[in-house]
């Protein structure tokens, strides 16, 4: 499947292998800032098409960047946020974290931030090798 993995202001990597999204991640990551990384088809970019227009194919974003905590957010039929069974619970008292998306902040605490930074790649090299929603993670609604 072929695939843009997008970040921050104008950061666009295409990609087809595992190899070409995990140097994209890598690059994402390596600010230390926590970042959104979205990773889409090819037609969710084209022209002035918003990736929330429908019909679009699925498409999926991750947080990178934070060393403990990450999203996996599903934009696809039936939407919704990855959730890792056996990730540590999240800390009492623990502020949401900010997560940069183009210069505005996305914050996601306990109902958001539901996955380790290593499922969260996990699920993108799921969903570059197949083109499905990931299956290595858990679905809960995002109500």
């Amino acid at each position: 499947m072929s695939y843009v993995v997008t970040w921050g202001w104008g950061n666009r990597r295409p990609g087809f292998s595992a190899t070409e999204l995990d140097a994209a991640l890598d690059e994402a990551a390596a600010s230390g800032v926590p970042r959104v990384v979205g990773i889409y088809p090819p037609e969710h970019l084209a022209g002035d098409a918003s990736p929330w227009d429908e019909p679009q194919p699925p498409a999926l974003q991750i947080g990178v960047g934070h060393p403990d905590r990450s999203f996996v957010l599903w934009l696809g039929p039936e939407g919704g946020i990855g959730v890792e069974a056996d990730a540590p619970s999240w800390p009492s008292g623990a502020p949401d974290i900010a997560f940069d998306y183009g210069g505005d902040a996305v914050f996601a605490g306990p109902t958001r931030a539901r996955v380790t930074p290593a499922t969260a790649r996990q699920a993108a090299r799921e969903f570059v090798r197949t083109g499905q929603r990931p299956t290595c993670v858990q679905w809960a609604s995002e109500q």
